[in-house]
């Protein structure tokens, strides 16, 4: 976000930001809302920095099956998500921290995740459609090639099934960015 005279210059980055918990403050500006303590934190010029942040509880996921690869005991692999989990929320504490802060804020409007991902490229939003549904079926191929079984057969199913619901996720997005042109 850039000032330009008196009036406030909304940035592409700026709209390319959703959640749960983002909205619109009178300004337009995104606001991260802190529901506990009903702070607000402007995100303007902090988008990308933001945005992995938020992503702290896939990146837990994420730790937790790569260290399940290394055969790694279960019980192990969990500690690991869960340590990566902490870390990076403290981190995002710590960057709400650096952030200027709108006590009790009211939001003005909601941006929704989904209108985030159809600001986005077109290019950008088809690469992820491909991209989540080669994992579908990369992660299926891969469990019966390894002849998983058990729990471990079934948690790849699971992850293959989050990997479908994203990609229905980006192609309704891309629906939207073509219903918006």
């Amino acid at each position: 976000m850039a000032t330009k005279g008196r009036k406030t210059v909304i940035s592409a980055e700026d709209n390319k930001i959703g959640g749960f918990n983002v909205y619109r403050d009178d300004k337009n500006r995104p606001v991260y809302l802190n529901r506990r303590t009903n702070i607000g934190y402007v995100l303007s010029d902090k988008t990308k920095p933001f945005r992995t942040l938020s992503s702290r509880f896939y990146i837990g996921g994420v730790a937790m099956i790569f260290s399940f690869m290394f055969d790694l005991p279960i019980w192990l692999c969990v500690l690991i998500g869960v340590i990566a989990c902490g870390v990076m929320e403290y981190k995002f504490l710590q960057f709400l921290n650096t952030l200027p802060q709108i006590p009790n804020f009211k939001p003005a409007s909601r941006t929704s995740r989904l209108d985030a991902e159809a600001a986005l490229d077109t290019n950008k939003i088809i690469t992820k459609i491909v991209l989540f549904l080669l994992l579908a079926i990369l992660i299926v191929l891969n469990a019966y090639q390894h002849k998983f079984t058990g729990i471990v057969l079934g948690l790849n199913w699971l992850f293959s099934v989050f990997a479908c619901i994203f990609c229905i996720y980006e192609i309704r997005a891309l629906l939207l960015h073509n219903k918006n042109k």
